[in-house]
């Protein structure tokens, strides 16, 4: 469960924004009768203009959980990755930081690290199992280490295997450190990011295919799309015949990318895509008279039906298993019904008993009021603003009075909470006739 992430000098982030998902009226370290899911929310929407800075917010979780799960082989680069601020003269040559506060086996969790080009700056772990920090560990400038007494483990030893490019927790996880390890594979599985894009869609679709094998999934799945009324009654897997001279390109295709590394290797990974490209998933609908179904492939699919089984079912996998679920533009080809459908399977208790969560970005203004089903709390509602220097900074909307009786939407349309742009038609309009005249 995600509690605060926080990170400074990040691409359009120059200074520390803080995305906070406790309660605003949680002030402790952890709540006394140990239930997080009471003092967590469990849905977080960024809304803001373009270019405002909201995806580099998600694009920041990311990074985080990719270092988190690759750094330990990033010791032979030439460089570590960092995308410093760059509208200043001074950003550029500072350090980034990441830092992720979290609940993991039941006890609060901070950990974080700062970066340059050189690689690794600072490292830190820290858990609050009483109410007071506890420091497992602390990496400081030069490979310096100091470990606390509570972290078991051959810690002085692997601290000597991590590279300046390499974080300890990444190391020391493929060290099988005794907790170390775990705690790794939690960060890396708690987080699921669904990027906006055909390429990321793709491949939560080809996860898609192997989860309906699971006759549960399978009707979790079907459930989902008839919520949907998209005129479709039953899924299936099909296996469809590819052609031989587009199988054989394939293949050379495949030893030609992975020469060096072996055949046995190239081998594989070809018939890993060739079984992904021979099972398609068939779309069974109604059809005249509601007696007949019939088979459309996923090419004949409308974009609408395709984006909401690639976000609503791994959605659903999250909240089974526990986890965040980080979302770039979830209105993109959904109905808003569909989209607000989606935020309340987080927002229900009933559904989401373990308290999995959902950050999402988003322009559309309806998920803010009572559209269907839950609408988006004071608390949920996040805004990203640039500032006249190109910097952008998030606050929640927490930070205005706000009443029972106030139309949020109107309001925030209306410019009471900034984040919105300014436009001006005249301005535009005139711009455009003086290059007709020219």
């Amino acid at each position: 469960m995600l509690l605060r992430f926080r990170t400074t000098n990040y691409r359009s982030i120059r200074d520390t924004c803080d995305l906070v998902m406790t309660r605003s009226s949680f002030n402790g370290i952890r709540p006394n009768d140990g239930d997080w899911p009471a003092v967590t929310n469990r849905v977080a929407g960024i809304f803001g203009p373009n270019a405002s800075g909201k995806t580099t917010v998600l694009d920041a979780m990311a990074f985080t959980r990719n270092a988190i799960r690759h750094s330990a082989s990033w010791a032979d680069r030439v460089e570590f990755p960092h995308h410093p601020f760059l509208l200043d003269d001074s950003s550029q040559n500072e350090p980034s930081t990441f830092e992720l506060d979290f609940v993991y086996i039941g006890i609060r969790h901070s950990y974080g690290f700062e970066c340059n080009q050189n690689g690794i700056i600072g490292e830190w772990l820290y858990t609050y199992p009483e109410g007071r920090r506890r420091v497992l560990f602390e990496r400081a400038t030069g490979g310096k280490y100091s470990f606390g007494r509570h972290l078991k483990g051959e810690n002085s030893r692997i601290s000597r295997l991590a590279s300046e490019k390499s974080l300890f927790l990444s190391t020391a996880a493929f060290a099988n450190h005794p907790y170390l390890h775990g705690l790794r594979q939690f960060l890396i599985n708690h987080f699921s990011y669904a990027v906006f894009s055909e390429s990321n869609q793709n491949g939560r679709i080809g996860a898609i295919k192997k989860w309906i094998e699971n006759e549960r999934l399978l009707r979790r799945a079907e459930s989902l799309l008839r919520f949907a009324d998209l005129g479709i009654r039953r899924l299936s897997i099909e296996n469809v015949e590819v052609d031989e001279g587009l199988r054989e390109t394939f293949r050379r295709a495949f030893f030609a990318f992975n020469e060096g590394d072996g055949e046995e290797k190239a081998e594989k990974a070809f018939r890993e895509f060739l079984a992904d490209q021979e099972a398609q998933i068939g779309f069974w609908h109604k059809g005249k008279g509601n007696e007949n179904s019939y088979q459309l492939d996923m090419n004949h699919e409308s974009s609408g039906t395709v984006a909401w089984l690639a976000l609503a079912l791994p959605a659903l996998r999250i909240v089974d298993m526990g986890g965040t679920f980080i979302v770039d533009e979830i209105d993109a080809s959904l109905h808003p019904r569909l989209t607000t459908a989606l935020i309340s399977l987080f927002k229900s208790e009933d559904l989401n008993p373990k308290g999995s969560q959902l950050i999402f970005t988003s322009h559309d203004t309806s998920l803010m009021g009572h559209l269907t089903g839950e609408s988006l709390d004071s608390e949920e509602i996040w805004f990203a603003e640039k500032s006249n220097d190109g910097s952008t900074e998030i606050y929640p909307l927490t930070d205005f009075p706000v009443k029972s009786d106030h139309n949020v939407e109107r309001r925030y349309l209306g410019g009471r909470y900034g984040a919105v742009p300014s436009i001006s038609w005249e301005e535009l309009k005139s711009s455009l006739l003086e290059g007709v005249g020219a």
